[in-house]
């Protein structure tokens, strides 16, 4: 428990620290040392028809008449050459090998409201040891939303583009705005909700996900 304690302790000052010193991605400034290898937060409508052969755009979601994202960059954990990651609000993250065939895909988002959209899209190193997709998306009306920030693994042998951690990165009410924010460290990361309340997650390398520790430290 000690060790627990030392090691909750030593993340939040570096956190801190790599918060201040190391820039924030162009498309997903909430996220901390991350080094992307590609990233975008220009839409383009030509997306939705691309992605289209393998899953529909759902017309009754005012989200699908914005176009989606894409990026190109090395995103399996062996690497084969470059793939080409393509995502929309209806019809997930599809990543596509170098002859534009499917290796794997995300289900879409529900629909909320008129607010719904993509926000920023990249891949790069969140210090786990393989390619990190990394999503922000804002789901809500014009009232009250939130955005969140999903970060995935490719998972290529079960053909699964698979979230390996999600929180609220901004909370939007009633024209009022709270903002929180990811730092990424080697094997773990820091999360910092929106009301100030941090929390400490591992990398568990068996479970390929991020795991909350017991412990949480209030907002300062």
């Amino acid at each position: 428990m000690k060790l627990l304690v030392v090691a909750l302790v030593f993340a939040w000052g570096t956190a801190e620290a790599v918060a201040v010193a190391a820039p924030a991605s162009r498309a997903l400034p909430w996220v901390h040392s991350f080094a992307p290898a590609a990233e975008t937060s220009e839409v383009t409508p030509s997306v939705i028809s691309r992605m289209s052969p393998w899953r529909a755009a759902d017309p009754s979601c005012s989200a699908a008449a914005y176009g989606g994202f894409e990026v190109t960059a090395e995103v399996a954990a062996e690497p084969a050459g470059l793939e080409t990651v393509l995502a929309s609000f209806t019809q997930g993250v599809l990543v596509l090998d170098a002859k534009a065939r499917l290796i794997a895909s995300a289900m879409p988002l529900a629909c909320e409201g008129s607010a719904d959209e993509l926000v920023g899209l990249a891949v790069g190193d969140a210090h786990i040891g393989e390619p990190v997709i990394a999503l922000a998306v804002t789901i809500g009306g014009h009232r009250e939303a939130k955005t969140w920030l999903v970060l995935y693994r490719v998972a290529v042998a079960d053909g699964v583009v698979a979230p390996i951690f999600a929180g609220i990165v901004e909370d939007y009410t009633n024209d009022q705005s709270r903002i929180g924010d990811v730092t990424l460290l080697p094997g773990a990361l820091v999360y910092r909700a929106p009301s100030g309340a941090r929390t400490l997650w591992t990398y568990d390398t068996a479970e390929h996900r991020y795991v909350q520790l017991g412990l949480g430290a209030p907002g300062v």
